[in-house]
């Protein structure tokens, strides 16, 4: 049966890796990152300032139908991005059919998310994180949906993830 799993954090949390490997776990995985739809707009505005709102909440239910595409096809889905819980009720409006969701979300501290993006993108996005950090640090009803990834190989967090999932652990209340 399909499903969709959203992994999410801040950048420098290891989501993409993460994504990439229960995609590939799935006899029919699909990755789906959201990175790709923030190229979508001619002018896209920094998804992390206030006048970028209208802009994410139309990328968000962009991804949510595309996900549902996905899902409704038969695709395990591992839709992989910065998805705070404040976007959940969005996709929840947009997604269709009866697929389970699950949410992940990682987390790295600051300094080992700052090094990781520094590595890969050099110092430009470091506000960027910093801003993500802190929106991701108040999960509210989501904090049991975490996983800490400092000092875990992606192997470590592969298998904390699929056991959680397994367990229904990030299983949300609604269905695609």
């Amino acid at each position: 049966m399909a499903s969709i799993v959203i992994v999410s954090g801040c950048p420098g949390s290891g989501k993409t890796i993460l994504s990439e490997s229960l995609a590939r776990c799935e006899p029919r995985g699909l990755h789906l990152p959201t990175d790709v739809f923030y190229g979508f707009p001619a002018e896209p505005i920094d998804p992390t300032l206030k006048e970028s709102h209208h802009q994410n909440t139309v990328i968000m239910q962009a991804l949510a139908r595309c996900a549902s595409a996905f899902a409704e096809g038969g695709y395990h889905v591992v839709l992989d991005g910065i998805i705070g819980p404040w976007f959940l009720p969005t996709l929840r409006d947009e997604f269709s059919g009866g697929t389970a969701v699950s949410y992940v979300v990682l987390h790295a501290p600051e300094a080992e998310a700052l090094r990781r993006v520094r590595q890969r993108q050099g110092p430009g996005a470091s506000s960027r994180v910093r801003h993500m950090v802190s929106a991701f640090s108040d999960l509210g009803p989501y904090r049991a949906h975490v996983i800490e990834t400092a000092g875990c190989t992606p192997a470590e967090v592969l298998a904390i993830t699929q056991l959680g999932l397994a367990e229904g652990r990030f299983r949300l209340g609604w269905k695609a």
